[in-house]
């Protein structure tokens, strides 16, 4: 990008805007993100690619993304996040979000970091940090509901 900060917002039809309007946009994503998740898609390029510490290494393209959200939407259905701030640097952006679920019976919440890289103004790349990958996965263990989720995230059912 070369240091400009225009950026796409919605990839369907075009439309730009700056960092800043990316950010709000996915934070209303966030607030009910099972029901926007094709204008969550919408912020990301065709060819994306997703990688999070609590699933397989890689999502690669919209489809495979939408696939990866509704495993987690299936399995965590109050899932939600929430922007505590962000900070970008050309093609760049980093976003720290608070998540919260149930997870076995238990309301959680978790930080972590997503940083975007942008080409042609686009997302093309995100990658979560999580302060704690582990701490879902400890929860979900204590009881046969925590179980049930981690199997209905693994295979979407």
């Amino acid at each position: 990008m070369g240091g400009t900060e225009t950026v796409v917002l919605d990839v369907r039809t075009g439309e730009r805007g700056s960092y800043a309007d990316w950010v709000r946009i996915f934070d209303e994503v966030w607030e009910a993100p099972r029901e926007r998740l094709e204008r969550l898609l919408a912020l990301l390029s065709e060819d994306i690619v997703l990688k999070a510490p609590t699933r397989p290494p890689v999502s690669r393209g919209k489809d495979a993304g939408r696939r990866a959200f509704q495993r987690a939407f299936k399995a965590f259905p109050d899932l939600r996040a929430r922007s505590k701030r962000w900070a970008a640097a050309d093609d760049v952006l980093f976003v720290e979000l608070t998540f919260t679920a149930t997870v076995g019976g238990v309301l959680l919440s978790w930080d972590s970091v997503d940083r975007f890289i942008f080409r042609d103004e686009q997302a093309v790349e995100r990658i979560a940090f999580f302060q704690d990958s582990g701490v879902v996965l400890r929860h979900a263990r204590r009881s046969p509901k925590g179980w049930m989720q981690i199997l209905r995230l693994a295979s979407g059912r």
